[in-house]
């Protein structure tokens, strides 16, 4: 048996989130918001949901000497999350994002380090990483660092699984549509499935993500997420919910459908234990605050009528 049931590559970084704003914030006009919450976020967002599900997961990253590291290791230890992969530098290496909330959506502002040397430092520790670590799963970010990830995953008979960030030049390049096949499962949100694909309608990306790679995920919000596999189109809705913050709600997301496909459920089910995991999280402030423990989760799929009980 597989040691983790999904490895994440990522930096956890520290959120501070605003919200209850009146409006957006303008260039040179002050806004008060009317609460604020400090939370660890980045790649750890998915690593804690996965965990409130029971799941065994391992967060490779590297962290520094900083407060905000600190923070985000204690905050790993207080999710029951083991930092066993973590590596530790003795520098700063600061990883820090602000999100600002209003009408459903939010912005963001994000510092973290982007020097050639401390990128290489840790992308060679993810690979040293994955090559003695086994997991059903490897989950990582959509960027150039992909192309050595998931051959090592391959080796290791891992299924690799990607997710965007927004970076308009990036999404609208040509590099990411040949590093797309790469992986097994590429989740995407509907602005960036749209950007990538340079169409409007999400229904139509997913259509064109569908010739590049066999299965794809389109997070699509409170129209709930559409996926397409091996040629065959899926669309769940999803129930609508009051938003407070919707930072993290699509780490969340890939928690439950993650769960769900490592249990062999269909398609449909998984997308359906990602709505809801999404759903719940919108509905507090913090990237993860809100995703549901095992329990909470079957029994909202069970009052919906997904199989959450039969063999597989």
């Amino acid at each position: 048996m597989n040691p983790y049931d999904v490895l994440v590559i990522g930096r956890p970084t520290a959120d501070l989130v605003f919200t209850g704003l009146p409006s957006w914030p303008a260039v040179g006009k002050e806004v008060w918001a009317s609460d604020l919450t400090v939370a660890p976020g980045g790649a750890f967002n998915v690593v804690a949901a996965l965990c409130r599900l029971g799941m065994r997961v391992g967060m490779i990253g590297t962290v520094g000497n900083d407060a905000w590291s600190r923070s985000s290791l204690e905050a790993m230890d207080a999710e029951g999350v083991t930092s066993d992969l973590i590596q530790r530098l003795d520098q700063p290496l600061p990883s820090v994002s602000v999100a600002v909330t209003h009408g459903g959506d939010r912005g963001f502002v994000t510092y973290e380090p982007s020097d050639a040397e401390s990128r290489i430092v840790c992308t060679g520790h993810a690979l040293r990483v994955l090559r003695e670590h086994d997991a059903q799963f490897l989950q990582c970010c959509l960027n150039v660092d992909l192309a050595a990830y998931a051959r090592i995953a391959r080796e290791r008979g891992m299924r690799t699984v990607v997710d965007c960030g927004w970076d308009e030049h990036w999404l609208g390049g040509q590099e990411i549509r040949t590093l797309m096949p790469l992986a097994d499962i590429v989740f995407t949100n509907a602005p960036e499935a749209c950007c990538i694909a340079g169409v409007n309608d999400p229904v139509d990306a997913l259509h064109r993500l569908a010739e590049i790679v066999p299965f794809v995920v389109v997070k699509r919000g409170a129209d709930g997420a559409s996926a397409a596999v091996d040629g065959r189109e899926y669309h769940v809705r999803t129930a609508a919910v009051p938003v407070i913050d919707a930072t993290g709600a699509g780490d969340c997301f890939n928690a439950g459908f993650l769960y769900g496909l490592s249990r062999g459920m269909p398609v449909e089910d998984c997308l359906g234990l990602g709505n809801i995991c999404g759903g719940m999280a919108v509905q507090r402030a913090g990237g993860f605050a809100g995703a549901p423990r095992l329990d909470e989760l079957l029994a909202r799929a069970r009052a919906l009528g997904i199989d959450v009980d039969g063999e597989r």
